[in-house]
């Protein structure tokens, strides 16, 4: 059975088609760790099989992009795409954000053993809050403009130290309009917590699990439609975090 040339296809990544095969390839190279990542999310059917073996078989080789020919290029559109396959943390990473916070906490967190024994586990926990320039990353629209600064708070995971960055909103990062950004106060804690949803009011407490978050409700509980924590909710309410 002769194989489809995937040369001559059309590709579509993060929402947007008219990519070459290499295009997507080193577009996805830089998305996904691995490629079993790859698999998970873009092998999606089982018509696209063949498609994944072929891509598994050169997974190795594909030269990742990088976020210089990103920043190089001038389609808008395609520059977003680039963005979102290259990530957060390679943008910050790379692009010498500012550090506007940095806080620690001092926790003590419920936890179980392998017996299923409650025991108190007690460490730091680091949050640093970045801005980045937009000029870095966008073309102002005239040159009296500027573009706006992206925010993101850089964090780790409490049990195997794995690092994170995660994008907030400029109006939680500095805690007020855009238009007033210069009277704003940076906190971390404030940016973190922004980065977790619920569902219910008046939570009796929270479970965290990886990026898995378990709310238990209280006699007070009600659903209300998805909501972003606050800082006082972050500190208050967290029980237990693995």
């Amino acid at each position: 059975m002769k194989q489809y040339d995937f040369k001559a296809a059309d590709y579509c990544v993060s929402g947007l088609r008219g990519f070459t095969l290499n295009e997507a390839l080193r577009f996805w190279k830089a998305k996904f760790e691995t490629i079993k990542h790859f698999r998970r999310d873009v092998i999606t059917h089982t018509l696209l099989e063949e498609f994944g073996d072929f891509v598994s078989e050169i997974w190795d080789s594909i030269d990742p992009i990088t976020v210089q020919e990103a920043l190089a290029e001038k389609n808008t559109e395609r520059r977003r795409v680039m963005f979102d396959c290259i990530g957060v943390a390679r943008l910050f990473k790379e692009l010498e954000p500012e550090l506007l916070d940095r806080q620690v906490l001092r926790k003590s967190r419920t936890r179980w053993d392998s017996s299923n024994k409650l025991y108190v586990h007690s460490f730091e926990d680091t949050y640093e809050l970045y801005r980045l320039d937009g000029n870095k990353l966008f073309e102002p629209l005239n040159k009296w403009s500027r573009a706006n600064p992206v925010y993101a708070v850089r964090c780790w995971c409490t049990t195997t130290n794995r690092e994170y960055w995660i994008y907030v909103p400029e109006t939680i990062a500095l805690n007020v309009p855009e238009w007033r950004r210069s009277e704003g106060k940076p906190d971390a804690i404030r940016a973190i917590a922004w980065t977790i949803r619920l569902d219910i009011m008046n939570p009796k407490r929270i479970f965290r699990q990886g990026d898995i978050i378990v709310a238990e409700e209280s006699m007070d509980s009600y659903e209300v439609e998805p909501y972003h924590l606050n800082k006082e909710q972050y500190l208050n309410l967290l029980f237990s975090e693995t």
